[in-house]
């Protein structure tokens, strides 16, 4: 059950700066390869609809949306990890944390892929869900509970929207996924 009285969901963005290919009409000024620190073209944008759908849904969410990659990419997990460690501490109502990331796809020879599926809407980007485990060495006590998480996640979204979600991806990094129970990491294409 979820706590009736503050922020349930924290959403935050590790590498805030990413950003899509600009396509058409929707142009912004790059503050590195794929990258803006323009907020209506970043990963902040997706936090926002993100944040907008839970709160329709009666949630109650925090979006973080300080870039930790901006203007040095380098220790962007470490400054993330210290934000999402304080937010905890001010708000123990936070049950799950969301780092939305972009997700990029590249061949050998360098060429991007674009990951959509239609579904009854439109055309909606694909997501992925990337879960960090202890295999690394580090401690990581909450990793096969974030793995549920994400199966049960996985699991409801692709039976509503069978096309939307790629395959997780289980990893040898924590991700600063450790901090919570319902810590995941989202990739969004």
């Amino acid at each position: 059950e979820l706590p009736a009285d503050g922020p349930q969901v924290l959403i935050m963005h590790t590498h805030g700066t990413e950003a899509y290919t600009p396509d058409g009409a929707d142009v912004y000024t790059p503050s590195g390869d794929c990258r803006t620190t323009d907020e209506n073209y970043n990963m902040i944008r997706v936090g926002e609809e993100i944040a907008s759908v839970l709160t329709s849904m009666g949630l109650t969410v925090l979006h973080d949306k300080e870039l930790y990659d901006y203007p040095n990419y380098s220790g962007s997990y470490d400054r993330s990890l210290a934000a999402v460690e304080t937010y905890l501490t001010q708000y123990p109502s936070i049950q799950f944390v969301l780092d939305v990331h972009r997700d990029a796809i590249e061949d050998a020879d360098g060429n991007q892929y674009k990951v959509v599926s239609t579904v009854e809407e439109g055309t909606a980007a694909q997501m992925t869900l990337v879960v960090g485990s202890d295999g690394s060495g580090l401690t990581h006590p909450n990793w096969m509970d974030n793995l549920r998480l994400a199966v049960a996640l996985q699991e409801e979204t692709l039976r509503q929207y069978p096309t939307l979600m790629r395959p997780m991806l289980l990893r040898n990094s924590r991700y600063n996924q450790h901090v919570a129970p319902g810590a995941l990491l989202l990739e969004v294409g």
